[in-house]
């Protein structure tokens, strides 16, 4: 189980730099979509925070056991 999270907080930090990188990209080039550019940045800082603290640790638990049921 250990490993199986290690993976999952991995991928938790890609995503969350992905989303980051994205909000920046829609920040920059008009101010309409700034908005946009805001949503991914909260939504990149949302998924890191689940990803790597202790507290959402029983989360994590519950997102992986759904996962390996499919």
């Amino acid at each position: 189980m250990i490993k199986s999270e290690n993976m999952l907080r991995a991928a938790g930090w890609l995503l969350s730099l992905l989303c980051i990188l994205i909000g920046a990209y829609f920040i920059w080039p008009h101010i309409h979509v700034a908005l946009l550019g805001i949503a991914f940045f909260y939504l990149g800082v949302r998924i890191f925070n689940f990803s790597t603290f202790k507290e959402n640790k029983e989360k994590r638990k519950n997102l992986l056991f759904k996962l390996t049921k499919w």
